[in-house]
C-alpha cells in the first residue's frame, strides 16, 4: 500500500488536510446538520453520556477495520496533547472525561460536567489506524511530541 504524506507548512492548512485525510464519528452535512459518519448513530444517555453506535465493516488504507479499540487509541492520543485543537481550546475534551467502551461497536463518553458542545468536539476528533498513531503521528520528528505541530 503506497504511502502519502502531506506536508504545508501553514498552521492554517492543517484542518482541511486532516478533513481530506481522516475521517471523525460526525462530520456537518451541506445543510449545517451534524451526521454520523464513522458513527452509524449516536444518543445522550443522560447529561453528562453520550453513547455511539459505531459503523461495522470500515476499513483504514493500510487495512487495519475501524472498531470500539481503534476509537480508543485515537482518544487516548489525542487526549495526551495539552491543546490538540489549534483553533481553541474550546474543541478539547475535559481531560477527565472518560471513554468506556461496551462492545465492539458501541462506546460511551462520560463527561465530568454536561457539555453543550460535545458533538462539536467530535466532529473534530480525528480517528486514525494503530499504524498512523505508531508511526509519529502528528508528532514533530525533532521534538517528539504534537504540540505546536499540526
Amino acid at each position: 500500500t503506497p504511502v502519502i504524506n502531506v506536508v504545508d507548512p501553514s498552521p492554517v492548512n492543517w484542518l482541511s488536510i486532516t478533513w481530506n485525510t481522516m475521517e471523525e464519528l460526525v462530520r456537518v452535512n451541506k445543510d449545517g446538520r451534524t451526521v454520523p459518519t464513522l458513527a452509524e448513530s449516536y444518543r445522550w444517555v443522560n447529561d453528562t453520556t453520550m453513547e455511539f453506535k459505531l459503523r461495522k465493516g470500515v476499513s483504514f488504507q493500510d487495512g487495519e477495520l475501524f472498531n470500539a479499540k481503534v476509537l480508543r487509541r485515537s482518544f487516548d492520543e489525542v487526549q495526551k496533547a495539552v491543546n490538540p485543537h489549534p483553533p481553541g481550546a474550546f474543541l478539547n475534551f475535559p481531560k477527565d472525561t472518560k471513554f468506556e467502551v461496551i462492545d465492539d461497536y458501541t462506546v460511551r463518553f462520560v463527561f465530568p460536567a454536561a457539555d453543550s458542545g460535545a458533538i462539536m468536539k467530535f466532529r473534530g476528533m480525528h480517528v486514525a489506524s494503530t499504524k498512523f498513531w505508531n508511526t509519529n503521528a502528528f508528532k514533530n520528528k525533532k521534538s517528539g511530541n504534537a504540540e505546536g505541530n499540526w
